[in-house]
């Protein structure tokens, strides 16, 4: 029985089976589009629309379903840059999963069963949302080096919370490989450790006063970024084991000034991103937040300098405005760039 027929009829035996009213629906749209240029001539528009929608199945279960779409006027990007300056920017995508599933809530535990990416719940704590560049979005040693489940596609898997007072313990396990087809051999739909291998992922957190210290372990079994889609069999294909670590901490140093620091190792890699650790400041002035962060990325052939300095400013009720430069420092270029984003939420 393929994922896709799992998934389908596991929601379908829920909702008949239920004997709670399905009154509680949430449902959201979020444009966030984004002005760029290299302040040499070059310029790009670059748009990501999503929707959530979440149904209370019963009164412990939840149906959570988010999709994405994403449109650029500019096919190739300002920069030749190994982190990617804007987390938003893809290839032009008319409709993708970002989640697709079932939550089940029980005391301090939340079980989700169905599509979803590491983007969800990783890597999404207040100050490093803050920034607009991929590597505070999901760390290079893991995003880089693997085709796993990370924006834009998703793939089959399981997340588990623990919420423990101040602590918070989190595991998941994907598919090895992402997609966001919804038809065809390689889709979105797809489990299958055999040929696309298999992404496992530890978290525990701890939170106090305003200081948020995260502490997480990854191990993924399977095909290197490039060689998924290779012209060898994927069943035959040898497969690489790998483990990543990474550690970062939201210091508070007032009550407007918080410190970020993070940083990750990847021993086990021979060809990608070995190494990465950034720091960063944030000052919050009323609603308004401005963050500066710089970072750094060690490759096997290369190594990039990062930098960030942005201002989130509330607007428009449910949005905001935000202006951003990006210095950008690495074996092939030195470059400026330029971002103003607005985001919207309906």
């Amino acid at each position: 029985m393929t994922a896709r027929r799992i998934i389908t009829y596991s929601i379908f035996c829920l909702i008949t089976t239920s004997n709670q009213p399905l009154a509680a629906q949430v449902f959201d749209m979020t444009l966030t589009t984004e002005l760029q240029t290299d302040f040499q001539g070059g310029y790009n528009w670059v748009n990501l629309f999503r929707t959530d929608f979440q149904w209370a199945i019963a009164r412990q279960i939840h149906l959570n379903a988010g999709t994405i779409s994403t449109v650029k006027t500019l096919e190739k990007r300002l920069a030749n840059d190994l982190q990617t300056f804007s987390n938003i920017e893809e290839e032009n995508i008319p409709l993708a999963i970002a989640v697709l599933g079932l939550d089940w809530q029980v005391g301090n535990s939340t079980l989700f069963m169905g599509i979803r990416n590491l983007n969800e719940d990783y890597f999404t704590s207040a100050c490093t949302s803050l920034f607009t560049n991929s590597s505070c979005g999901i760390f290079p040693t893991l995003s880089a080096n693997y085709p796993i489940a990370n924006y834009p596609v998703a793939s089959v898997g399981i997340d588990y919370k623990l919420l423990l007072e101040n602590w918070l313990f989190e595991t998941s396990l994907y598919n090895g490989t992402g997609y966001r087809d919804f038809t065809g051999k390689e889709n979105v739909f797809r489990f299958c450790p055999k040929t696309d291998g298999i992404l496992s992922v530890t978290s525990i957190n701890y939170r106090k006063y305003g200081n948020e210290y995260y502490l997480g372990i990854a191990l993924h079994y399977g095909l290197p970024v490039g060689h998924e889609m290779g012209t060898e069999n994927k069943e035959t294909e040898k497969k690489e084991q790998n483990t990543i670590v990474w550690g970062y901490a939201e210091q508070r140093l007032t009550h407007n000034l918080h410190l970020l620091a993070q940083y990750s190792i990847n021993p086990t890699e021979r060809t990608g991103c070995r190494r990465y650790a950034g720091i960063g400041l944030i000052i919050s002035a009323g609603k308004t937040r401005i963050g500066l962060f710089a970072d750094h990325a060690c490759f096997k052939d290369n190594q990039e300098w990062a930098g960030e300095l942005t201002c989130k400013i509330p607007c428009l009720r449910n949005g905001y405005l935000q202006p951003t430069l990006h210095m950008i420092h690495n074996n092939h270029e030195r470059k400026a760039i330029g971002l103003l984003r607005l985001g919207y939420t309906l």
